[in-house]
């Protein structure tokens, strides 16, 4: 690669990490107010209101994704689905701890959808991060 040729990577700002990180934000958040109030029955309000935040956010974050032009999607993918595995291995651990300690009903499906958010959402922003850069032939 020649020092004089400009970097054709992409150099602008993009909303995909902070939506992503604002999505685990808000899944941390729902499970953070449903641990306060362990052992006792926590209110679901505020943590499906999160969740549902959270659901919204990762939403944005694909769609934002989608409409990059000249977007390098097999780099995206080649890191992305290592990560995944990652990511699915742990949380399917927690699911089987949560499941394993008693926890039922709507608190375990809130837990299980925070829990597949977040697996979702930590593989696009490593795979978001080393494929922008990715240098794209003019």
């Amino acid at each position: 690669m020649n020092a004089q040729q400009p970097y054709l990577g992409d150099t602008n700002r993009s909303p995909v990490p902070p939506l992503a990180i604002g999505s685990i934000a808000c899944s941390m958040l729902s499970a953070g107010i449903m641990a306060a109030y362990a052992p006792q029955p926590s209110p679901l309000g505020w943590s499906v209101g999160f969740l549902i935040a959270s659901v919204v956010l990762l939403l944005a974050t694909v769609v934002s994704m989608l409409r990059r032009p000249n977007f390098v999607w097999k780099r995206f993918f080649g890191v992305a689905k290592w990560v995944l595995l990652m990511t699915l291995v742990i949380t399917s651990m927690l699911g089987y701890v949560f499941v394993f300690d008693g926890m039922r009903g709507s608190p375990l499906a809130i837990m299980l959808v925070m829990l597949a958010v977040t697996a979702i959402d930590v593989p696009i922003i490593f795979g978001f991060s080393v494929a922008r850069h990715e240098r794209i032939p003019s």
